[in-house]
């Protein structure tokens, strides 16, 4: 039964996401971040994250790469209907001045039942009619990171192909970019990524004959999902500005804090919010204990919400983890409330990093 509403939710929300060409939001699977770390901390990180996961956060980041590096997660979504899947490597090409990172994400939901030929010609019902599809979202991510030494700064741009299709009724096929550079003085770190920076384009393909059957499944008064979407679909400019501080408290302890800024070049829900500009406020925090165990919280999200009774409240995204370090092998827990205040969808998150300049 879930499966079944789902494929009504997928189908709707994709003829209405295509509905007018410039989106501000879509492609929203690239936003759901990646790395129990980093999820831990409230997604605050732009201004420290280095290495591997940084071909997402910050590509100026993965300059860090001494070796080869790899990390990945999976996540488990909606009960196990939906999955969500991250696998990154990165490379120095010249070690301190020249890193290259690939980062691939998968967010799908499988075997999914499509039930418009349930009823054939005659008004039987007919269970042999039912097939099942996937809808996924792909992305992979080409990141290339520069030192520059005179200035203290890391510079990187990303280059990202995007795949995303709904069974065999939608194919969209998309491209974008984003650049980052990172700063360091002293012990303080700031962080900044402009992501779809001269925005992304994705061109959908959908079958007519596909659409048809959908299109005329049942009698609809209103004409809903009568209309052809749009071909083309084209996301705005999002940015994150971050700041963090690493300070040793004792020979045992260590505290990494951090804030980050993030929004979009449009009005939204976001506690900031203005014709032009919006954004909200993330904040982290990483307690080291003997550089190899780490326990971590953050907040974000934090949004103007509307209530039936037109009330406005706030919403906001507690997060909590764990992680631990040995040798070059990090292991991240992360407990994400994804629901905000309302208690529920809580998504245990786990990742694992691997850096092999030890281990060879």
């Amino acid at each position: 039964m879930k499966k079944y509403i789902l494929l009504i939710i997928i189908l709707a929300s994709s003829i209405a996401s295509q509905g007018q060409l410039v989106r501000s939001y879509s492609n929203e699977f690239l936003n759901i971040g990646v790395g129990a770390r980093a999820m831990a901390m409230g997604k605050s990180v732009s201004s420290f994250m280095t290495g591997v996961e940084a071909g997402y956060w910050n590509p100026a980041g993965i300059i860090t790469a001494q070796d080869i590096e790899f990390s990945g997660m999976h996540n488990s979504l909606f009960s196990g209907i939906g999955s969500y899947d991250y696998f990154a490597a990165a490379i120095p090409i010249e070690r301190d001045e020249l890193a290259f990172g690939v980062s691939v994400i998968r967010l799908g939901v499988d075997n999914i039942l499509n039930t418009t030929n349930l009823i054939d010609n005659n008004g039987n019902i007919n269970y042999n009619n039912i097939s099942t599809f996937s809808s996924a979202d792909m992305a992979a991510i080409f990141s290339l990171a520069k030192y520059f030494p005179k200035l203290h700064l890391n510079v990187g741009v990303n280059g990202k192909i995007i795949r995303r299709n709904i069974g065999d009724f939608a194919l969209g096929n998309g491209f974008g970019f984003d650049i980052g550079a990172q700063y360091q003085y002293k012990n303080v770190k700031v962080g900044l990524v402009l992501r779809d920076v001269t925005t992304t384009f994705t061109a959908w393909t959908v079958k007519d004959a596909i659409f048809d059957d959908i299109a005329n499944a049942q009698t609809n008064q209103n004409g809903q999902n009568q209309e052809k979407p749009e071909k083309y679909e084209v996301t705005l400019p999002k940015f994150q500005l971050g700041f963090s501080i690493f300070k040793k408290l004792n020979q045992k302890y260590s505290l990494l804090t951090a804030v980050d800024m993030i929004g979009r070049f449009t009005q939204t829900n976001d506690i900031v919010s203005t014709k032009y500009v919006s954004f909200t406020p993330s904040l982290g925090f990483e307690l080291g204990y003997k550089g190899f165990s780490f326990f971590r919280a953050g907040v974000g999200n934090i949004q103007k919400e509307i209530n039936f009774d037109n009330t406005t409240s706030t919403t906001f995204e507690p997060n909590i983890g764990i992680g631990f370090k040995y040798k070059r092998i990090y292991v991240d827990y992360a407990l994400t409330n994804v629901g905000a205040s309302s208690g529920v969808n809580y998504s245990n998150v786990f990742s694992l990093k691997i850096e092999l300049n030890e281990l060879r």
